[in-house]
């Protein structure tokens, strides 16, 4: 899952207009961001299954950025740095934005929990994990996938209302070739990525993404 993550920051947006698409968009991505880091630190892997021509996914061992008590952690420092960084914001506004911060970066383990197998841990590596194996069925998964893209710009369009053609169009552009991408990638891969190339794209990508959409949302100030 990717394109289906930036759905949760769209319908975020909501909770407090005043936070910017592009942190919102970073928050819902930031568990891969990590994860990226962590497995060129050496810290959390990447495996290649055998069969992966046939089931077109990669596992992971990563406790620490996709594991339940990883991810509540990571969703209350997102709360906590979100409600610091904006004191000139009334108390209500920044616990609005502290809040949609937190559930867009605890939105991924959610979404996650629907498709990868049963690897994202409760506690630590040996813990109980969880997953209900969506990818087994690629074809329902990615249609999950397309179907929160598309639920997520509908109430972006009809509940944030943004104001500017390109905060519309421009947001409208980069989810249509995200979630391209994102189909297109996963149903036709054959061959697995190198494992620090993956871990590299999962740390630079969130950049181009979130500063464009951090661009398009700036310009209805």
């Amino acid at each position: 899952m990717f394109a289906g993550h930036l759905a949760a920051g769209l319908v975020l947006k909501k909770m407090e207009r005043r936070i910017n698409l592009g942190w919102l968009f970073f928050a819902a991505l930031f568990h891969d961001f990590l994860l990226g880091i962590l497995v060129l630190a050496g810290l959390e892997q990447i495996h290649i299954p055998a069969n992966f021509a046939q089931t077109h996914y990669l596992t992971f061992t990563f406790p620490y950025s996709h594991g339940l008590t990883a991810s509540i952690i990571w969703s209350l420092l997102g709360f906590a740095i979100t409600y610091a960084v904006l004191p000139r914001w009334s108390s209500k506004e920044r616990k609005q934005a502290g809040l949609a911060i937190a559930l867009a970066i605890f939105s991924h383990f959610v979404l996650d929990w629907f498709v990868h197998i049963p690897e994202m841990p409760l506690l630590g590596e040996n813990s109980p994990k969880l997953g209900l194996s969506l990818w087994n069925n690629l074809p329902l998964a990615l249609g999950l996938e397309v179907g929160l893209v598309l639920i997520g710009f509908v109430y972006y369009l009809s509940m944030v209302k943004p104001k500017t053609n390109l905060a519309k169009y421009g947001i409208a552009v980069l989810m249509l070739l995200v979630t391209v991408l994102t189909v297109t990638g996963q149903l036709f891969s054959e061959t697995p990525p190198p494992a620090n190339g993956a871990a590299m794209s999962w740390i630079f990508q969130p950049f181009l993404l979130c500063g464009l959409a951090y661009w398009f949302d700036r310009k209805e100030k």
